[in-house]
């Protein structure tokens, strides 16, 4: 087997700039540093049990046993045990790297992304990964099971962001592979499980000592407690109110504590300059300018990605419903190619970065800014491009179209998504019923007005000796006009009565009772009556991926028109007519209007909306 040179060793030997930013320490230095930082922990560790003993030393030394010796070794004994006990014996569950949830991808299965990664990987000058995964989200990452403290490379694994293949044009995944395959080239994933044992040993140790402490604090806030209220009940005044004393595991906590900041500030400054060297190498791979628009791209659609599975993947959780297999996260496609979301993208990408202001770069972050990372690219100089990849089998496509969607790497990608959501969902999700795009809004709020509306059902079968019925998927026609009948005929009190009641509306009586039976009755009203306005057509909820995800579309002000009706079940002496009139459409075909427009409202709130990318896939 051939063995690639390294980047910087094939950019020397053609007279081009090293792609490995100065600053960077090799990684000698670096397993050094990390090293060093994980021994400096347990030898912290031993330099306070010896601080105690050459304090206990010199408590020996005193004048015989007195009560501030006997205070000085019972305290040492406290911390020297908290010590051996919190820091030494015990392993916390963050001392190893997390499995990722996701869908291997092999090489037989997907051969075209195969070959594209290790094409690229060649023009990198680096091994190419021996696993890639399909994970969620709008990230990538590598990692390697390097061995002997990374003397010993190991298996290489590339974990691909779903959204990223959804999302990017393929250029742009050039660039984010690039990046990734750069850390590769810099060995900066060699340290990867040494440098997570530092941080899984030092976030377990101050975490145990925090707890411990709070709840040494607790006790003793409820000791004093206690005593003061035994003092209370003997008739005797409180005793002066005390702080708690801050216990041995208070200050070990503050001393680890420090430790655990030099050491993220050291390893996190190292981490900081590897991002912006990776940069350097996906800008030769895939060009400055297309490196720096998929750095404005990637928080667009990771927004873009919450607001898909908040508003959209996960709109039937409460009804126990999910859309069609494949499309928990291969539904983002659908949002992204709407064109007022593609519009609302170019935005974005075009414009300032949608950073919050008061956002600053901390000693503490393992990645750069964006905004500094790109500035970082922008002022790189015209770097000289790596050899272009060979073209890939495209067959289907003309060569007009300007660019290739990511997804195009991979055969049968809703097979892939599918497996994405076996591996990522769990068991109880996966059971949930599957309903169509189009009818996944009707059916959400069908599930819930059922329920609102069941233990009306439910009180009247109760008062008439019926059947209870769920009208989850049944007609509410006939249950809606038998429950008028029943209003008409001076029941509604008798049918209030038997509904669920709340702790306060149990203990009321007389006029607040009666109160609260026909609030409670009326909201399961409610509830039937939308019921039956969605099983006469009367009102219909649609999907909407240019703006608020349900678009309902009913008669003009039909929305105030049924709250007035309403009030007018359940009023004394009730009146049923206006509710009947309205559900039945007044007698006339009703006009259909929009009652809630798409609005574009994602740009100015991350939080509610996303950006979209400008090709469709």
């Amino acid at each position: 087997m051939r063995l690639t040179s390294r980047p910087a060793d094939r950019a020397a030997a053609a007279g081009e700039p090293a792609v490995r930013e100065r600053g960077v320490p090799g990684t000698p230095l670096r397993a050094a540093l990390v090293l060093g930082l994980l021994l400096g922990f347990y030898v912290l560790a031993l330099l306070l049990l010896f601080v105690l003993a050459v304090l206990d030393l010199f408590l020996a030394r005193g004048p015989g046993l007195t009560v501030v010796a006997v205070e000085g070794y019972l305290g040492s004994l406290a911390i020297a045990w908290c010590v051996v006990r919190v820091v030494l014996l015990t392993r916390g569950p963050g001392d190893g790297q997390d499995e990722v949830p996701g869908v291997s991808l092999t090489p037989s299965e997907q051969p075209e992304l195969w070959r594209h990664v290790r094409n690229l990987a060649e023009r990198v000058g680096t091994r190419p990964p021996t696993e890639i995964r399909v994970v969620p989200g709008a990230n990538a990452m590598v990692r390697e099971d390097a061995r002997w403290l990374g003397l010993i490379a190991g298996e290489r694994r590339l974990f691909l962001g779903a959204t990223l293949l959804i999302g990017l044009p393929q250029d742009e995944l050039d660039a984010v592979l690039g990046h990734e395959l750069g850390h590769y080239a810099h060995d900066d994933t060699r340290l990867g499980g040494l440098l997570w044992a530092l941080h899984g040993r030092l976030q377990h140790t101050v975490h145990t000592l925090r707890r411990r402490a709070a709840r040494d604090e607790a006790e003793e806030r409820a000791r004093t407690a206690a005593r003061a209220a035994r003092r209370r009940a003997a008739g005797k005044p409180p005793a002066l109110k005390r702080e708690p004393k801050p216990g041995p595991d208070h200050y070990l906590a503050l001393v680890f504590c420090a430790y655990a900041r030099l050491c993220l500030r050291l390893t996190e400054a190292v981490s900081r300059r590897q991002e912006y060297a990776a940069d350097q190498v996906a800008a030769r791979v895939a060009g400055r300018d297309t490196t720096a628009a998929a750095l404005r791209r990637i928080p667009a659609l990771e927004a873009a990605d919450d607001l898909y599975l908040r508003e959209y993947a996960l709109m039937g959780r409460d009804a126990g419903l999910l859309p069609p297999e494949g499309q928990f996260h291969g539904g983002l496609a659908q949002l992204l190619a709407d064109p007022a979301r593609r519009a609302e993208l170019d935005a974005w990408t075009r414009g300032p970065l949608q950073e919050v202001v008061s956002e600053e770069s901390s000693p503490y972050d393992s990645h750069p800014l964006t905004a500094d990372r790109i500035a970082a690219l922008e002022a790189l100089p015209a770097l000289p491009e790596l050899p272009a990849l060979p073209a890939l089998p495209d067959a289907g496509r003309t060569t007009t179209h300007p660019r290739r969607p990511a997804l195009a790497l991979l055969r049968e990608p809703d097979r892939v998504l599918t497996g994405l959501e076996r591996a990522v969902l769990s068991r109880e999700t996966l059971s949930w019923r599957r309903v169509p795009w189009a009818e996944l809004p009707a059916w959400t709020r069908r599930e819930s007005w059922a329920r609102e509306a069941q233990p009306l059902l439910e009180a009247m079968a109760q008062l008439t000796g019926a059947r209870s019925v769920h009208v989850s998927r049944a007609s509410a026609v006939p249950h809606l006009h038998g429950l008028l009948d029943l209003i008409d005929h001076g029941l509604l009190y008798d049918i209030a009565g038997r509904l669920p009641r709340s702790e306060q509306a149990g203990r009321s009586s007389g006029r607040a009772a009666r109160e609260f039976a026909r609030t409670a009755f009326r909201s399961a009203l409610r509830g039937l009556a939308l019921l039956t306005a969605l099983d006469t057509g009367l009102c219909r909820w649609e999907l909407c991926w240019s703006g608020p995800a349900v678009r309902a579309v009913a008669p003009e002000g039909f929305a105030e028109a049924l709250e007035e009706a309403l009030d007018h079940a359940i009023a004394e002496p009730p009146g049923t007519s206006a509710l009947r009139a309205l559900l039945a459409g007044g007698g006339r075909p009703p006009t259909a209007t929009p009652t809630s427009t798409a609005s574009s409202a994602f740009s100015s709130a991350v939080s509610s909306g996303g950006p979209y990318p400008k090709d469709p896939v």
